[in-house]
């Protein structure tokens, strides 16, 4: 069980991937727009066609929940290109059938985000933002047993690319806006629906072009809660909290070798392709010391009980456990482990030549690196272009941040503690420390307290199709799961709304 139980957290930290130090690839006009089924458009899709919940009753909310996703995953909004205009105008048709304005703010053509207020209280108060992004990663057809953007639904389930990560969180953060409007419920804050571009690509026409290019639409907004985390319903029966908390940071290098072109009958040693090999040998073979941060020290410590038995002791004080070998091994042999007190290095992308004989005289890798929070990414680029050791390969950075974290000493936190024990008396509420990226980052680095926590109750085995094959999410969630978020919502005290962290 124990093993289980990790690879659900693994997944989870992969529900998923600033201001400050960013840099990122600019934002282009995609050359091609993917267009969406005549089916999925907002004009064929109508929202009319859907049940509307009038009352806080599970089963009524989850038929208008899945009839909603349906609609949204058959949107195709790969990125790239993300064709995310086409989503913000879907979700605004709901909005504001239901009396709502909502702004939508294109960022580049094609690519566009929306903002939407409720406010049910004369009093300006500030706001806590429900956020999801609309873009999802490609999905390959012919791999899947049912076609990625159809929407199909057999067994309790709804299949499609985007139906986890992240169109249910869309939909969960709309419904939970809508019941609250329906219903006159009022808040100690004001609720903000966010739906964002780009979050695949690293937020460029998203996240982050609204912390840099529209700061006055998102000036009062005190949290944000966003993907990231969630409930896991474990093998006996119980139930396990996770609410991001901290992440790594990416880097993403491009590595260019140039050498002689030729015919590949007769190769020298100092081609561009033989060049790069010897260089990414070097670095697949690095090892980056370890380091455990405090938030890392904290969430082994509390969850060293649901640990494997070699572990759990050690876990306790991971610090002190990492200087001794037998346990240093053994821990660092789970990527996952490794992941989370160490800066990563992974080669995801490789190009030489287009002809099976032809020397080229360029090749290039893309490195995809994920450093800890508190590195300096400019040294650790430099550390880069000392194990390659060789002039001859430029290294250009395609994307990188500095990364940041939210305290749990928040009402908010504090809140989905307490609403874990209320629910799931004795559930541990751990704050984790992603080894991927979200929007949260951005959030963060424009000075608003962000949390992954999407308050779903999914299996161990509920996140294998996210980013791979056959994505499908349990329909029977998604009605309690919007009950529990606007328990949530009402649950915090009216001082929470005014924390800014």
């Amino acid at each position: 069980m124990f093993r289980e139980l990790y690879t659900c957290i693994a997944a989870i930290l992969l529900f998923t991937a600033c201001s400050g130090a960013a840099t990122s690839v600019p934002i282009e006009a995609p050359p091609q727009l993917t267009t969406a089924p005549a089916a999925a458009r907002p004009e064929a899709a109508s929202p009319s066609a859907c049940p509307i919940a009038r009352s806080l009753d599970a089963k009524a909310i989850e038929q208008e929940a899945v009839c909603l996703l349906a609609q949204y995953v058959q949107i195709d909004t790969t990125n790239p290109p993300g064709n995310e205009l086409v989503a913000a105008q879907f979700l605004r048709g709901l909005l504001e059938r239901e009396g709502l304005t909502a702004t939508l703010v294109e960022s580049a053509p094609g690519r566009a985000n929306l903002i939407a207020r409720l406010s049910l209280d004369s009093a300006p108060k500030p706001a806590i933002a429900l956020a999801h992004h609309m873009d999802v990663v490609p999905a390959v057809a012919t791999a899947w047993s049912v076609p990625p953007f159809a929407a199909e639904q057999r067994d309790g389930m709804l299949w499609g690319r985007g139906a986890l990560d992240d169109k249910a969180g869309g939909v969960l953060s709309l419904l939970t806006l809508l019941m609250a409007k329906r219903l006159g419920v009022v808040l100690p804050y004001d609720v903000v629906f966010l739906a964002l571009a780009d979050e695949e690509a690293g937020g460029g026409a998203g996240a982050r072009y609204l912390t840099a290019q529209k700061p006055e639409l998102l000036r009062d907004i005190a949290f944000v809660l966003n993907e990231g985390g969630g409930i896991v319903e474990l093998p006996d029966g119980h139930a396990l909290y996770q609410v991001e908390v901290a992440q790594k940071a990416p880097l993403w290098l491009r590595l260019l070798a140039r050498g002689p072109a030729g015919h590949g009958s007769a190769p020298s040693p100092n081609t561009a392709t033989a060049r790069l090999v010897r260089a990414l040998t070097r670095l697949a073979d690095h090892d980056f010391p370890v380091q455990v941060l405090p938030e890392v020290q904290e969430l082994y410590a509390r969850k060293a009980a649901s640990l494997p038995e070699a572990l759990r002791e050690g876990a306790r004080d991971l610090r002190t456990a990492l200087k001794k070998a037998p346990f240093r091994e053994a821990f660092l042999r789970d990527a996952h482990h490794a992941a989370l007190v160490r800066n990563t290095l992974a080669i995801s992308m490789l190009h030489g030549s287009d002809k099976e004989n032809v020397i080229p005289g360029e090749a290039s890798a893309v490195l995809d690196m994920r450093l800890l929070p508190g590195q300096d990414a400019d040294k650790v680029r430099a550390e880069v272009i000392a194990l390659i050791a060789d002039p001859n390969i430029e290294v250009e950075t395609l994307l990188s941040w500095t990364a940041h974290s939210t305290t749990r000493d928040t009402p908010l936190f504090h809140a989905i503690e307490a609403q874990a024990a209320a629910r799931d008396p004795g559930a541990p509420v751990l704050a984790n420390v992603l080894g991927g990226f979200t929007d949260c980052n951005a959030f963060r680095a424009h000075g608003i307290a962000c949390y992954g926590f999407m308050p779903m109750r999914l299996a161990p085995d509920a996140f294998v199709g996210i980013h791979g094959n056959d994505e499908r999410i349990r329909t029977a969630v998604l009605g309690e799961a919007v009950i529990t978020w606007l328990e949530l919502l009402r649950s915090l005290p009216p001082s929470a709304a005014t924390e800014r962290r």
